[in-house]
């Protein structure tokens, strides 16, 4: 069963007491940064209220055993399939599972997590959904980026933000995760205080990455490496993670500058972030990351953007 992580802790105990007093809503907006445990806390809670033992999620009766196989008739995930965007078929699919009778006598939870990438024609239909809710059914719209969301879907749902955990709160978490042997805190501060990101993406592609990307980052400006020929390296990476990568990167330079010396992520990189620092203006590392984040969106959208071209157009920026 997934475990309840310690940040979430005042937030669960108050959704369960809404449970325990039958007030739970129909439809709940689960929104916080990414990698913050959104989907862990929606597992969670579709554990609790399929669960039928006496402490719940007991993990041992029937129900918990369906939940743990991924067999759950009456637990439904919607999410992305081969698309950028969550379908109207999806939508009219989860409408039908929604209105027939629960197969196991009990609550039916759907999550449709990331609910932002809906778009206009599936949002509405789900509207319907949330304005004649089905009885003993929760649907839990999960999100980074919750604004995104309709207005009208929101107004329907119970928001409930998961944030950031304390410093001392991720630290003691990863120390029972990682080993002894770990950099805890550095790779905390390069996972921007998150500690699932640190557990999903900073393994040691990611740090072999890193270091890879920093060291082109001096001769770009300098413009002693061609732009064309380094995005033709990285563009054998995941294009998004390099250029989520150089754009802290460049923010730790930004950083480091108005601070007057600190490195704010990336601090065993400090000498080639302060080197880079001094070679370009702070107005032109906010254009770049303006750059990177435009490259970021179209990567991130509809269209099927050329990744090693984007790298292209971004590196030309350093320079």
């Amino acid at each position: 069963m997934t475990a309840l992580l310690p940040w979430q802790a005042s937030a669960w105990q108050r959704v369960c007491v809404q449970i325990a007093d039958g007030k739970m809503p129909h439809g709940i907006l689960l929104a916080g940064p990414p990698d913050s445990g959104k989907a862990n806390f929606a597992a969670g809670l579709a554990a609790y209220l399929l669960c039928q033992g006496h402490s719940k999620p007991c993990g041992e009766c029937r129900q918990c055993n369906f939940v743990t196989a991924g067999t759950h008739p009456d637990l439904l995930e919607v999410t992305l399939e081969d698309s950028k965007q969550i379908r109207i078929e999806q939508i009219r699919a989860l409408i039908h599972w929604a209105t027939q009778t629960a197969q196991q006598g009990g609550y039916k939870v759907c999550t449709i997590n990331p609910a932002d990438k809906l778009n206009n024609q599936s949002a509405n239909a789900l509207l319907k959904v949330l304005e004649e809710p089905p009885p003993n059914t929760l649907i839990c719209l999960v999100s980074d980026q919750p604004m995104r969301l309709l207005p009208t879907l929101r107004s329907r749902c119970q928001r409930i933000e998961l944030g950031t955990p304390s410093q001392q709160e991720a630290v003691l978490w990863l120390q029972g995760q990682l080993d002894s042997s770990a950099d805890i805190e550095l790779l905390l501060s390069i996972a921007g205080g998150m500690p699932l990101r640190v557990l999903d993406a900073i393994d040691e592609d990611y740090l072999k990455l890193r270091l890879e990307l920093s060291s082109h980052l001096v001769p770009l400006a300098k413009g002693d490496r061609s732009p064309i020929d380094v995005a033709a390296v990285m563009a054998k990476e995941e294009v998004g993670r390099v250029l989520g990568l150089l754009y802290q990167l460049v923010s730790d330079s930004i950083a480091l500058t108005l601070s007057g010396g600190k490195v704010i992520k990336n601090r065993d990189l400090s000498d080639t972030i302060q080197q880079y620092s001094h070679l370009r203006s702070v107005s032109h590392r906010y254009k770049l990351l303006d750059h990177i984040s435009e490259a970021l969106g179209q990567l991130n959208g509809t269209s099927n953007p050329n990744g090693q071209m984007l790298l292209e157009g971004v590196f030309v920026k350093v320079g």
